[in-house]
């Protein structure tokens, strides 16, 4: 069970949405105690972040031993130029269910941009997920509706307002229907203006199936709405 910023969370947890996904990964390796397993089934930057081992494997099971020894560490299938290729989500499932160890899956991918609009195969995830954490970046907030800000965006013209962030989200793929439990992550609070923050919380108050948290992973900070 992961705690996040108070709520009690079932692994696998699978990250989906933009603005932090890889960051939040890495917050959870820093604050979640070994052993860890954290992959990914979509792609990642190569080469990652340092601060765990990274391994190449063709199958998962071949961690099994290091998983044994309570280590946390990062794991792939292929590495093609500067992305770390992943696992399906059976494959993350058949693992997780035989050895039951906190499994973090980055399942999604926006190229860098704080939202996003989905096709209808993604995000990666298997049909019932049991937790899923839909980073939001809310440095989008009063800049143009367009692909810069949004992923796969049409160049639209009008202004990322509280509401339209929301709605991209309550409307959107972020989740599956089957989903146990809908955790919505508010990144980038450092960045706007807290009455931007509060509009958007106030938003959500509207859709009680979410928890909604929020914080500033680059600086260490989460809070949950309560």
């Amino acid at each position: 069970m992961l705690s996040f910023a108070g709520f009690d969370l079932k692994y696998p947890i699978w990250i989906t949405g933009g603005g932090g996904k890889t960051s939040l990964m890495y917050y959870f390796a820093k604050n979640i105690p070994g052993p860890l397993l954290l992959t990914t089934t979509t792609k990642l930057a190569f080469p990652p972040r340092k601060d765990l081992p990274f391994y190449r494997v063709e199958n998962l099971e071949e961690l099994a031993s290091k998983i044994f020894l309570k280590e946390k560490l990062l794991a792939g299938k292929q590495v093609k130029g500067d992305k770390i290729i992943g696992f399906s989500p059976a494959e993350v499932c058949e693992f997780y269910q035989k050895y039951r160890v906190p499994v973090v899956v980055e399942a999604d991918g926006s190229n860098g941009r704080p939202l996003k609009i989905h096709f209808e195969h993604e995000p990666a995830l298997p049909p019932n997920p049991e937790t899923v954490i839909a980073v939001v970046g809310l440095s989008a907030l009063n800049k143009p509706y367009s692909s810069h800000f949004i992923h796969r965006a049409a160049e639209e013209g009008k202004i990322i307002t509280p509401k339209t962030l929301v709605e991209l989200v309550v409307k959107g793929r972020y989740f599956p229907l089957n989903t146990s439990k809908k955790v919505v992550f508010l990144n980038q609070i450092d960045v706007i203006e807290n009455q931007l923050l509060e509009e958007v919380l106030e938003l959500f108050k509207k859709f009680p199936e979410y928890l909604v948290t929020y914080g500033s992973l680059r600086e260490g900070l989460v809070w949950a709405v309560r």
